[in-house]
């Protein structure tokens, strides 16, 4: 109706007919035209702000998201606060805005592997990306196939399919302690299919980095380089072993590794139960 108004066309009160004059008739073309671009100009307007608010909405979103999956001791891990134990050459603080697209950090148990991870994703949810955190375990759970009286629930599919899917998708996945799922069943088979179908989606990607956290050994006990060296690829090593060729040479791939060791920073005060 707007762009019958515009050309001149639009029906007079009363249903009566509108009759144009030849002058009318003849500038009839240009105007619809004009109204025309001024109805696409007023609806790109109104395109761009509905999506900008819908990004913002979306954003907005997933920063909830992720806070709500990162462990709370992590809520306040900052790049700016590592340890020297946790980033001795500076390569996590650097990583973000490095080719690399993997980051490996290893190294034994309580070392600050963690806390690396997440200061990295909270420095990331900080420049607007889309952060996924979960450790190994949980995701286990999420993916691991419904019981037979719950698959037709339709809520609990969406969820395991917007867990994968967001897994394979977003720009930082941090996958937090693999190797700490339990071993054996579903663990031993589907899992590694839907970890190498994560890793597999991700590879290569010019715009999807991925953080894995895994332990290894401890090579404070060792008596040189060398012996020290043979410990940290041996975690390495394990890693491919515990699950297959595939997903090792993904990991690989674009993969730069931290090890992280030092002093325990988990501080357990003595206690007894008795």
């Amino acid at each position: 109706d707007r762009l019958r108004e515009i050309a001149g066309t639009a029906p007079k009160p009363g249903g009566m007919k509108t009759v144009l004059t030849p002058e009318e008739r003849a500038a009839r073309p240009a105007r619809l035209a004009a109204g025309e671009a001024a109805f696409a100009a007023d609806a790109a307007d109104l395109d761009a702000e509905s999506y900008e608010r819908g990004k913002e909405v979306q954003r907005t979103y997933r920063r909830k998201r992720y806070e709500a999956a990162r462990p709370a001791a992590f809520a306040e891990s900052n790049l700016d606060r590592l340890l020297p134990q946790q980033d001795a050459g500076g390569i996590g603080r650097g990583w973000l805005d490095s080719p690399a697209r993997i980051l490996l950090p290893s190294g034994p148990s309580g070392h600050g592997k963690s806390d690396l991870a997440f200061a990295i994703g909270n420095e990331a949810i900080r420049r607007g990306m889309w952060v996924e955190a979960w450790s190994a375990a949980e995701l286990v759970q999420m993916l691991k196939p419904l019981p037979k009286h719950a698959r037709n629930d339709e809520r609990r599919t969406a969820r395991q399919e917007d867990a994968m899917w967001s897994a394979k998708e977003c720009d930082l996945l941090i996958l937090d302690d693999l190797g700490g799922e339990t071993s054996g069943g579903y663990v031993a088979e589907d899992w590694r299919s839907q970890l190498l179908e994560i890793l597999s989606a991700r590879d290569g990607h010019p715009h999807r980095r991925t953080i894995v956290t895994f332990n290894g050994g401890t090579t404070a006990d060792q008596p040189d380089e060398a012996a020290k060296k043979l410990v940290k690829l041996t975690a390495f090593r394990w890693l491919e072993s515990q699950y297959d060729s595939r997903v090792a040479t993904r990991l690989r791939n674009q993969m730069v590794g931290i090890w992280v060791e030092g002093e325990c920073l988990r501080k357990v005060s003595d206690w007894s139960p008795f």
